[in-house]
């Protein structure tokens, strides 16, 4: 009986050391991917596509390579919460054209940061996005990041339209929605954190569009 507990183990020994070599002998060590539960989609995708984050002055601070045919491809958070050191005060995030007095809300000390996503072709295969090859896709979604929950309420004049941005702390998707009340001429938009973490590039459309 010895015997043969002791040939049960040292089997038992053999196989699990067999298991803990396999996943080594991968280039990734045997692990698959984890998903990062975040996705950008867009109509199909032509060759030498990439999908670039951008900040609102154009510098990409994220990119990869879309595979040709593809409506959908997950990115990495990770790849841009350095981002977060050059939040700016919401206050100056705010767009031109709000009426005087008409900021309200709570937005105390909060610093904050937008990212948008763009798709361009690498028309001359030279690896850079030169003029004329962003694809007219785009969204008024935005990546964001805010140092601390805030709301900030206002109003512009052109367009014409009563805003509210309420963020939630740390990275989020920040969800444009805007709709025109029946008989009014006063848009309403918010910009407000998501918890779906999908973004959908569409055909450029202006702020107003619902």
């Amino acid at each position: 009986m010895k015997r043969l507990n002791l040939i049960a183990l040292a089997g038992l020994g053999l196989l699990l050391a067999s298991c803990g070599a396999s996943p080594s002998a991968a280039p990734d060590g045997g692990r698959p991917p984890l998903p990062t539960g975040v996705e950008v989609r867009f109509p199909a995708a032509p060759t030498n596509a990439y999908l670039s984050l951008l900040t609102e002055d154009g510098k990409s601070v994220y990119q990869l390579s879309v595979p040709a045919g593809a409506t959908s491809i997950e990115v990495d958070p990770a790849r841009w919460q350095a981002e977060a050191k050059n939040a700016q005060d919401v206050t100056l995030l705010l767009p031109a054209g709000i009426v005087d007095g008409s900021l309200k809300g709570s937005i105390g000390d909060a610093m904050a940061r937008f990212l948008r996503w763009a798709m361009w072709q690498d028309s001359n295969a030279n690896g850079v996005r030169d003029d004329g090859e962003t694809l007219d896709l785009m969204t008024h979604d935005r990546v964001a990041y805010a140092s601390q929950p805030f709301t900030a309420i206002f109003k512009t004049t052109t367009p014409d339209m009563q805003q509210t941005w309420k963020l939630a702390g740390g990275w989020s998707r920040a969800e444009h929605y805007v709709y025109l009340p029946g008989g009014n001429k006063t848009y309403i938009r918010s910009l407000e954190s998501a918890g779906v973490q999908r973004y959908t590039l569409h055909v450029d459309t202006p702020i107003t569009s619902q």
